[in-house]
């Protein structure tokens, strides 16, 4: 409808120049303008409305997804910058979409303005189509170029929030150490200078682009409008319908190239999440979504020399081989020295790490990649580096009765309570907060109890009511607990205590 208004005005001024009656090109103008206008409004509509529905679409894949992804692999990539990828690129693809739509648009008006050439002047569309193609040959070279440097760009903002990163979770060391503050902000400042450099590069080229296509166009136009004139009449005749349309044109290349650093953006975010969806199928398990399929009990579990390592991001670890049973009812202890492979060792044992060799056994039933969420269900963890979440997920018909009783049982009820499922508050210290995530676990009612270092962060009265009183009611109740500690003074609380050595696994005694 745009491209027909172009024509319409056009034949409107012939029509006046000859004296006719403009009433026809008068209702055959308003129409197309009402026209134009709706569409144009349907099409922002219908692409915002679009785009959004992939955007939650591609959420959705991707958050279901990463709980199918294997623990290691959240490890390898690191939690910020997983976070990122996940939660920035679709935000700029949502905020870019109107002027990407209005890029489509110039496209769709450049191409029917080209057709309308055709019509009045073949010659003028045969030169202008040759410059254009041209033009684009040129443009998707210097586009690939400014890709690239878009991609080194990524690069260094990268480390750049790293750095950032760095700051502020060793804020306190930074703080008491005057040399490595200065360190890490000469090192923020080179790498900002040179993603400064790198973006003025960039820019530097997406304006010798966006100059190239301006200067192509207002080439053609002493061409056609000087030059072919003397060889064809008919031409001659055109000669202003074919300078508007050379116009509308040039209008819609030259809107069309200053878009180019936003379409160069929204097809590297594209890029990103096509790749960070890559590579998660690779990382993806095979898991069993059937709820109903969950074990809920056993007997005993066996690790069959159950072996792991990891190589990655320059860490290498290993543990194993385990050869241990583990008992239904029991209360079990594991010690050792930092860095012996403890936490490592609770990883394999409920499922989070996969064995490279070796396997695990349930009640003579082996674990593998098809049975592993099932066997996970068996366990509650609150490990060292826990996460508190404000509501309770994955407790179905929890009584606030229930979570009120273990509040006091944790003496905790003075300083959180609970309401519309959630925890009225968790800025708490590290020591509540753990208390508050083994409330969470323990109204999970899974066989199992995984705590690690739990009482570490405690008080020494909580302390001593942990070992003397809270684990052996929870034993008493038919749990297993598994409890990594250094409080040797509580070691005759436990029914058996095993020891990690250098990743491997010995009783203590």
């Amino acid at each position: 409808s745009n491209g027909l208004l172009l024509a319409i005005v056009n034949h409107a001024a012939e029509a006046v120049a000859l004296g006719e009656d403009l009433t026809q090109y008068f209702i055959l103008y308003t129409v197309t303008f009402l026209l134009f206008l709706y569409t144009q409004w349907m099409a922002y509509e219908k692409a915002i409305t679009l785009i959004e529905k992939a955007l939650y679409s591609v959420r959705t894949r991707l958050s279901r997804k990463i709980l199918q992804v294997e623990l290691s692999f959240v490890e390898k990539m690191g939690v910020s910058t997983l976070y990122s990828r996940l939660t920035q690129n679709d935000t700029f693809v949502s905020q870019a979409m109107p002027q990407v739509t209005a890029a489509v648009q110039m496209s769709m008006l450049m191409l029917f303005s080209s057709l309308y050439l055709a019509y009045i002047s073949p010659i003028s569309f045969f030169i202008t189509t040759l410059a254009i193609t041209v033009g684009i040959s040129i443009f998707t070279l210097q586009s690939k170029m400014v890709k690239s440097s878009l991609k080194m760009v990524k690069k260094k903002e990268k480390r750049y929030y790293n750095s950032i990163s760095d700051m502020l979770h060793g804020f306190p060391e930074v703080k008491v150490n005057k040399q490595k503050s200065k360190d890490i902000l000469d090192d923020i400042t080179l790498i900002s200078k040179q993603a400064r450099d790198l973006k003025i590069r960039a820019g530097q080229k997406e304006a010798r682009v966006w100059g190239f296509g301006r200067i192509l166009i207002y080439a053609i136009l002493p061409i056609l409008v000087f030059i072919v004139p003397n060889f064809s009449d008919e031409h001659a005749s055109d000669i202003s319908k074919i300078t508007a349309t050379l116009l509308f044109i040039t209008g819609s290349i030259t809107i069309l190239v200053s878009m180019l650093p936003v379409i160069n953006r929204v097809n590297l975010v594209i890029e990103g999440m096509i790749n960070l969806e890559e590579e998660m199928d690779k990382a993806c398990s095979k898991n069993d979504d059937d709820i109903n399929q969950n074990m809920t009990k056993f007997n005993e579990i066996k690790l069959k020399s159950a072996y792991f390592s990891y190589s990655g991001n320059n860490i290498e670890f290993s543990v194993g081989p385990f050869i241990q049973t583990i008992k239904s009812g029991e209360l079990l202890f594991v010690i050792g020295g930092n860095g012996s492979g403890k936490s490592t060792f609770l990883k394999v044992l409920t499922g989070l790490y996969f064995p490279v060799s070796g396997y695990l056994e349930v009640d003579g039933r082996i674990i593998n990649k098809e049975n592993y969420q099932s066997y996970r269900s068996l366990y509650s963890v609150v490990f060292t580096d826990f996460h508190l979440f404000e509501r309770l997920y994955g407790i179905k018909d929890i009584s606030s009765e229930k979570v009120n009783y273990w509040l006091e049982k944790m003496r905790m009820q003075h300083k959180v309570q609970y309401q519309d499922g959630a925890f009225t508050s968790t800025n708490l210290s590290t020591g509540q907060r753990k208390r508050l995530a083994f409330i969470a676990a323990i109204l999970e009612e899974r066989p199992i109890l995984i705590l690690d270092e739990f009482a570490a962060d405690q008080d020494p009265q909580f302390r001593q009511y942990f070992y003397k009183e809270l684990l052996l009611e929870l034993r008493s109740e038919g749990r297993t607990i598994i409890a990594v500690t250094h409080d040797d003074h509580y070691f005759h609380v436990a029914d058996r205590i095993l020891k990690m050595d250098n990743g491997k696994l010995v009783d203590y005694i």
